[in-house]
């Protein structure tokens, strides 16, 4: 077995055997962290990931997204192998978990003037989650992608739970892009009935 193999099976066995919660950060609790983070960097370093086999892959998306409240691996894969960034992201779509998703969109959003990069990100600023497809607007309106307007306004306008929070960040994004939009649904925002919109929404009027 690879280090890979190794590291990412005795975090499987640690979380199977019930002694954490399932609630919150509990990926935090694990105490041999840095034994993993080794393992996978160095198995993104030392083979082309045209060589990986399905279940490699799948161990370094599986690392990647029980590192998410650090976000240390995919932000050094994006440094180290920006090329294995971008393949990880491909397979994401196929196969990976939410929490590694979302954050390859974050880091894709790092690699300005990356046609394929873009592609990937409006891939996942279509996903089924809306955390993911946030992530991902937000980093097309990072990059200065125009089409990302059509794509804020569109989460602005979409009902779901998390409607206050796609707002916030449909605002961010139009701020971010200078777009004509902006001032009006500043306007509405800073009259919606929920505390945290309409907070955010003064404070962007604040900074001007």
């Amino acid at each position: 077995m690879t280090d890979l193999s190794i590291e990412t099976t005795r975090f499987r066995e640690w979380a199977g055997a019930g002694i954490v919660p399932r609630e919150g950060q509990w990926e935090c609790d694990y105490s041999q962290w840095p034994a993993w983070h080794r393992a996978v960097l160095a198995w993104v370093q030392g083979r082309h990931p045209r060589g990986w086999s399905d279940a490699e892959v799948g161990h370094v998306l599986y690392a990647i997204a029980r590192d998410n409240d650090a976000q240390y691996l995919v932000r050094e894969i994006r440094r180290l192998r920006p090329g294995t960034l971008r393949f990880l992201a491909r397979a994401s779509l196929a196969h990976g978990e939410i929490d590694a998703r979302w954050q390859l969109a974050v880091e894709l959003g790092h690699l300005s003037g990356d046609e394929e990069a873009q592609a990937l990100l409006f891939a996942l600023a279509s996903d089924q989650d809306e955390y993911v497809r946030r992530r991902a607007t937000r980093s097309l309106a990072g990059l200065g992608v125009r089409a990302a307007e059509e794509l804020a306004w569109a989460a602005w306008h979409r009902p779901d739970e998390y409607q206050e929070w796609a707002r916030m960040s449909a605002l961010e994004c139009l701020r971010e892009l200078q777009s004509p939009r902006f001032e009006a649904l500043l306007a509405e925002g800073l009259r919606d009935e929920r505390p945290f919109l309409r907070q955010f929404a003064e404070r962007l009027q604040n900074a001007r």
